[in-house]
């Protein structure tokens, strides 16, 4: 009955088997050179013993898993490699993006990560600086929820329909003057074809819940911890908008945006983690560097940026 209901109503039954099977793969991508039990697995991906099992025999015997027999450990196999080279070379602007990730990080001392917009999250595709501060950032392959005040200059590149999705993840009981804000807020991010955030209490709380994030993504009271930051820090002064060359700063990071070859977001170049203050005009320096970094990219994989934003 349910399967004629379905067909009925032309809503597919969610495949959940294969929901699994991502969440299993984004996990241990997420996670290299490392090996989890079955137990781990249960524990940090929210997933029952039993359905979990069937997913990772499928998963070893298809090679994109590898299980040690002495262990009992699951890491990823070699069967994603071909997956993953031939997605690179699916998006070869992605691999510029990441190039100038390293690149930049190197130039200025500090931390660069490379992100895109995955459905509903943000994704992190790319990392460099100094390990140790890399832990309090997020990590490739860890996904932060792509909601207000999040990906606020992702959202000023997409449709207007998906921006109203992206306000309508805060929760039904937005207000008006806050949806028009954030509205407000993406289109001059995009307009201005960069990204400054300040450092504020908020912040400071989310760096510290990453690592924990990282090793329990699915934990209900981790994403709801994290969920709740992230509204919070809507409420603070988080964005720079237009620096003073005379003035200091607290700045958490600064970002630009790379566009594919229909002049779409592709992704996000962002810098992180100063030790000090900066001044006004070592802000404006910092967003001309990574901005012109940005374009590099955008030009050396045949896009270019959107023709009116």
């Amino acid at each position: 009955m349910a399967s004629r209901a379905n067909k009925r109503s032309g809503s597919p039954r969610p495949a959940l088997s294969a929901r699994r099977a991502l969440t299993v793969l984004s996990f241990l991508a997420a996670h290299p050179a490392q090996e989890f039990t079955i137990s781990e697995l249960v524990e940090r991906l929210e997933i029952n013993i039993s359905s979990l099992h069937s997913v990772l025999a499928v998963l070893c015997e298809e090679g994109y898993l590898d299980r040690d027999p002495k262990r009992r450990t699951y890491r990823l196999g070699t069967t994603p490699i071909a997956v993953g080279q031939s997605a690179l070379e699916e998006h070869p602007t992605i691999v510029l993006a990441r190039e100038a990730t390293a690149e930049l990080a190197g130039e200025l001392g500090v931390e660069a990560i490379c992100g895109i917009i995955a459905s509903q999250d943000l994704l992190t595709i790319a990392e460099a600086g100094r390990p140790e501060r890399l832990m309090m950032r997020p990590r490739v392959g860890q996904r932060l929820p792509f909601m207000p005040p999040l990906g606020i200059l992702g959202a000023g590149y997409l449709d207007a329909q998906a921006v109203e999705a992206w306000i309508d993840r805060l929760g039904a009981d937005v207000e008006k003057p806050a949806r028009k804000a954030y509205r407000e807020a993406a289109a001059a991010a995009a307009l201005r074809g960069y990204q400054v955030e300040l450092e504020t209490p908020t912040r400071r709380q989310i760096g510290p819940l990453l690592p924990a994030l990282d090793l329990n993504p699915r934990d209900p009271a981790l994403r709801a911890k994290l969920r709740e930051l992230v509204i919070a820090l809507g409420h603070e002064r988080h964005t720079l908008i237009d620096p003073q060359a005379a003035e200091t700063y607290e700045i958490n990071n600064i970002q630009a945006p790379v566009f594919d070859t229909g002049g779409r977001f592709l992704a996000g170049l962002t810098l992180l983690g100063w030790d000090e203050p900066l001044s006004g005009s070592q802000v404006l320096d910092l967003v001309h560097t990574l901005t012109r970094a940005a374009e590099r990219v955008t030009v050396a994989g045949g896009g270019h940026r959107p023709v009116s934003v």
